[in-house]
């Protein structure tokens, strides 16, 4: 079955550093995307100035020569400003994998929740494991960019990161290494060295250092390869690739390489280009690190312009329905007999289908609904002892679910597996072992839950 779309928006990317505002817009045709522009706007600084009012005010000059208002507009952070880390959750859709992040971020990030801002794409999926790349920033930095791109009339839709736009296009361009080791790009922009390692195209781990000496970068690469180890062991270390699209950096990342390979700058282009391409190919779920108060602050808008639209047509409307009733009110009431008839006629049907409808609903609530792992997650979570963190969550529908953690002392452990013993979800527990890690003293365990199906734990109620 053939599906139909509209014909494609423009894209329009908008890039903030510190000399100034960046725009690339391009426009897809097929398969192919074609620049349509490219333009740029130094700051001007002015002392005592703060960041959101010299975006603002640079913002406003580059509207005064672009028009966008026909555009999709995606913005990014530096890979600098945002903390990376993947992460494996049982699989399920993409708004429970949403869900069972807010139970957890309290414990991804140092941060207090309300000041940041995350997202996450999938990486990898099987049969009852998702991996996902988790991305968190300070909302703050994200904050200095919508405000000032909203106050001249353009409002971005994503919110992307710089280093994977660059990373995804350079591997649709074949450049990168395509073997299934534990390859490495490490992407120097003017303030930080961006470390991605990757297998067979797919992320492993993913790492940001302030730009410094080759031994401190070096040093910051090898921790990331290691990184990497921990989420596939065994894998063997493959080619690292410098590259940079800043050709004043170009001396800098070739020392810093010390012999490995440096793309030639014609190979990487700029971030602003890159952000506009990789945000127009669709049909891929990617990071989205836009704040929810701005999609708030928009559906709002969009629902008073749309109350205001409903308004005015409803008083154009009145009018001429008025002014047609006055004239038709004679037909309409020679009609009014045969419309009270068919009423009539139809009665029947009506109160059959209000019969039916509520049958249905009867139906539906009586039917026995399998266990989710986000059901089941939230249980384990209230069950978790203060002085036990878990480390593993394998979830199998309408099975079993197996935890591994690891805790303070084996009492902590055991009580937490009296709880779940206790608990109405699990038909059965059974301890995996104990043991006691050297160095730490925590005590490691694994427990195997099996599940009782929602129908039995209904009906012992």
């Amino acid at each position: 079955m053939k599906s139909h779309r509209s014909k494609p928006h423009d894209w329009a990317a908008i890039v903030f550093d510190e000399a100034g505002i960046a725009v690339t817009t391009a426009r897809p045709a097929g398969n192919e995307l074609t620049v349509i522009r490219e333009a740029t706007e130094p700051h001007v600084p002015v002392d005592g100035q703060a960041l959101t009012a010299r975006y603002q005010v640079t913002a406003q000059r580059l509207r005064q020569r672009l028009d966008l208002r026909e555009h999709k507009i995606v913005t990014a952070i530096g890979g600098d400003d945002v903390f990376c880390q993947t992460l494996r959750l049982p699989t399920t859709d993409a708004g429970e994998l949403k869900q069972m992040l807010d139970l957890q971020i309290d414990g991804l990030t140092p941060l207090p929740v309300e000041e940041i801002v995350y997202s996450f794409e999938p990486l990898e999926t099987t049969a009852t494991e998702t991996r996902i790349l988790l991305a968190v920033a300070h909302k703050a930095t994200v904050n200095e960019r919508i405000a000032a791109l909203e106050a001249v009339g353009w409002r971005p839709e994503i919110v992307s990161i710089d280093m994977l736009a660059i990373f995804r296009e350079l591997l649709r361009q074949g450049v990168l290494p395509s073997g299934d080791q534990a390859n490495t790009l490490v992407l120097v922009s003017p303030s930080a060295a961006n470390f991605i390692v990757f297998s067979s195209g797919s992320i492993l781990a993913v790492r940001s250092v302030m730009l410094s000496d080759k031994d401190f970068i070096r040093d910051a690469l090898v921790r990331t390869l290691l990184a990497a180890e921990v989420e596939r062991p065994g894998l063997i270390a493959g080619k690292t690739v410098f590259a940079t699209w800043d050709e004043s950096l170009r001396t800098q990342v070739t020392e810093l390489a010390d012999g490995a390979e440096v793309l030639a700058d014609s190979v990487v282009a700029s971030p602003v280009r890159n952000i506009c391409f990789d945000a127009a190919r669709t049909g891929v779920f990617r990071l989205n690190l836009l704040p929810e108060e701005w999609r708030e602050r928009r559906h709002k808008a969009r629902v008073r312009q749309i109350a205001m639209r409903s308004l005015i047509g409803l008083a154009a409307v009145y009018v001429v329905a008025l002014v047609t009733f006055l004239t038709m009110l004679g037909i309409k009431k020679a009609q009014t007999s045969s419309v009270e008839r068919e009423l009539a006629r139809l009665r029947p049907q009506f109160t059959s289908a209000q019969e039916l409808h509520k049958t249905l609903l009867t139906m539906q609530q009586r039917l026995d609904r399998e266990r989710s792992a986000l059901e089941v997650l939230r249980e384990v979570s209230q069950l978790l002892p203060e002085n036990v963190k878990l480390s593993g969550f394998t979830f199998k529908k309408d099975a079993n679910v197996v935890l591994r953690g690891q805790a303070q002392a084996a009492g902590f452990a055991n009580e937490f597996i009296s709880r779940l013993e206790r608990s109405e979800l699990f038909v059965k527990v059974t301890p995996g072992g104990q043991r006691i890690e050297a160095g730490t003293g925590l005590t490691k365990f694994e427990v195997d839950c099996s599940l009782k199906t929602a129908g039995a734990a209904h009906g012992n109620k």
